[in-house]
């Protein structure tokens, strides 16, 4: 009942400039896994308060199972590369009754168009909602940045 789901590609909803610099293309990506949506962000739609004080990479894990229908929500940031140059995917949602594993990465943005990338870098926020539907909601939630582990909880 595994199913891979390979999310790499967003919907350009903004080429606004902040600043005097270019704002990477914001979107959302709906999928649906085992009877679960996902619904992939590359921002935060509410509060971010990771549980150690600013660590570079962090995620956490916020519930709301009581709800109709139930949902999770992972709101993160991963370190990598210059903001302008990289974004972050959501590479791997697999679902099954005992875990929930959510697998990011960054790579090189092949919507920007602007000049040479600088190497410094930059958190790239990130929220993935989860809800419910058909699927019951498993025991655990296991996001991974990369081959990192940084959040396994129980739900």
């Amino acid at each position: 009942m595994r199913r891979r789901a390979l999310l790499a590609t967003a919907a350009a909803v903004s080429t606004a400039s902040l600043a005097g610099c270019p704002t990477p293309p914001w979107g959302e990506i709906p999928e649906r896994i085992d009877g679960a949506e996902v619904t992939f962000r590359r921002e935060h739609t509410g509060e971010f308060d990771p549980d150690e004080p600013d660590p570079n990479e962090a995620a956490v894990l916020l519930r709301a199972v009581d709800a109709e229908p139930p949902r999770v929500t992972v709101r993160g940031r991963l370190l990598d590369g210059s903001r302008d140059c990289y974004r972050v995917d959501l590479v791997e949602s697999d679902l099954d009754a005992d875990r929930l594993l959510l697998r990011l990465t960054t790579e090189d943005d092949p919507d920007w168009d602007g000049g040479p990338c600088s190497d410094i870098g930059q958190t790239h926020p990130y929220e993935v909602a989860i809800t419910f539907v058909e699927a019951s909601v498993p025991e655990r939630v296991a996001v991974r940045h990369g081959d990192e582990t940084v959040v396994d909880e129980q739900v």
